[in-house]
């Protein structure tokens, strides 16, 4: 089709990919996005299977401490494989190339992050040729396609590389040579000097987003596996409602605090006033989702939802003298980028810095390099209020303490006016539900909450 074709680009998640069904019910929404409008232009994007990058990851760690096995990756695919039908053979240059990395990684010693990025690049790259032969076999001209084929080059932050300038123009050239419909690896690009890099959690939702920005898309549709974004996650919250819009910033804080939701990042500044935004549920293709805004009206000010991270660990590191400050905050976040691991809330009040992070496979390796210099205590998870103004209401602060006082909840941190749309709060994790409700009682119950109807 013609390059200055209107561009729709859909991206879907590792929950909506889950399985054999989901899969199917993913190339279904495709081919209807296809019939409706041949001569337009559709690009899609796609994450890793649910639970894939977890098993790469935990792989590659093992492998790196001299324990192989590639076969946790292989056999969940193989299943899949089995489920939609699809010939055993598909994938077998994968599992070579898989296993020959892995045996190498038991000779090179510890775990570098180039080489977790290297490894986390099979779930995109599998997840991508299967898609793509299942739209195939639905009569779709679909082809799979590595992301950095299509000049997508990074810097070199391996874990959270960001995309250099001049992306854009090599991705448009990229896509304008591809016929039919590109099926695009999400989280995975190379840098200047080809080297494999990913761009952080939900990277592929940013990846999305570039390739719009790229086209100049009419629409993006993240299709995820719930109803749109939601004034809290249901399995911890089950009357949460479907919120019709929010703001692209209040899409980024769920973002930040642990809402599967969309990358921080993803929605470029270019994209905010040309291009239709919605998170959509692949269960009801029907359904509107939620519509991403600009703005809101100055009388929707406050709290629409609740975010929460349920598997916290807080790493603590002493602080001697104030002198050396900076040295140890220089150490430890140093230590924590090179292990691929994020810190979600951060005190650095006090003789103490605190980092608190996601249990994953990078955290022990971290420990291990942080040594004596560090303490770190788990079964702690964090809970926040999300909506525009929030963080700067310290009186909306108070009320949240004291609504997860009456529950009984102990907070043992409290982040208020840190960041500008949310306040959060850290607690233990066996009291993840109990604050959660709480907190998701107290935005519904808010006096501005009937001022943000619009947004329901």
């Amino acid at each position: 089709m013609a390059p200055c074709s209107p561009a729709h680009i859909l991206k879907f998640g590792g929950a909506a990919l889950a399985d054999g069904e989901g899969v199917r019910r993913v190339a279904g929404i495709i081919a209807g996005r296809w019939q409706q409008a041949p001569s337009e232009r559709t690009v899609v994007v796609v994450s890793a299977h649910r639970g894939v990058t977890d098993l790469l990851g935990a792989a590659a760690w093992a492998a790196s401490r001299g324990e192989v096995d590639p076969s946790g990756v292989r056999i969940r695919h193989r299943a899949l494989l089995k489920e939609l039908g699809l010939p055993s053979d598909l994938l077998d240059r994968y599992w070579r190339e898989w296993g020959h990395f892995l045996e190498g990684l038991a000779h090179d010693g510890p775990l570098s992050a180039a080489q977790l990025d290297l490894a986390l690049s099979f779930g995109e790259r599998l997840s991508a040729r299967i898609v793509a032969r299942v739209c195939t076999d639905f009569g779709l001209p679909a082809v799979p396609v590595d992301a950095w084929d299509l000049g997508l080059v990074s810097d070199s932050r391996h874990g959270a590389a960001r995309p250099l300038e001049g992306s854009a123009d090599a991705l448009r050239r990229g896509l304008d040579g591809i016929v039919g419909i590109p099926v695009v690896t999400g989280f995975l690009a190379k840098d200047s000097s080809g080297n494999l890099t990913t761009l952080g959690r939900n990277g592929s939702d940013l990846t999305a987003s570039l390739i719009a920005s790229a086209l100049g898309a009419e629409e993006i549709q993240f299709w995820k596996a719930v109803g749109g974004i939601m004034t809290a996650d249901p399995n911890l919250v089950p009357d949460a409602r479907r919120l019709a819009s929010v703001t692209y910033g209040e899409a980024a804080e769920f973002a930040f605090h642990g809402a599967q939701v969309l990358h921080p990042e993803a929605i470029m500044p270019d994209l905010r006033d040309s291009t239709r935004v919605s998170v959509r549920d692949v269960r009801d293709p029907d359904a509107p989702g939620t519509l991403l805004a600009v703005s809101v009206a100055d009388d929707a000010v406050g709290p629409v939802g609740v975010a929460a991270r349920p598997a916290l660990l807080r790493i603590d590191v002493d602080v001697p003298s104030p002198k050396m400050r900076p040295e140890r905050v220089a150490a430890l976040f140093d230590v924590l980028g090179k292990c691929g691991v994020e810190a979600s809330l951060v005190d650095a009040e006090g003789d103490q810095i605190s980092a608190f992070v996601e249990s994953g496979p990078g955290v022990p390796a971290a420990l291990d390099e942080l040594g004596d210099m560090a303490q770190v205590h788990g079964d702690l998870a964090s809970v926040a209020l999300i909506g525009h103004g929030v963080g700067e209401d310290l009186a909306l602060g108070r009320g949240a303490l004291e609504a997860l006082d009456q529950a009984g909840i102990e907070v043992q941190r409290a982040f208020l006016g840190a960041r500008r749309s949310s306040q959060a709060f850290a607690l233990a994790a066996a009291d993840l539900v109990r604050a959660a409700r709480a907190l998701h009682g107290f935005v519904l119950s808010h006096p501005r909450w009937s001022g943000t109807e619009h947004r329901r």
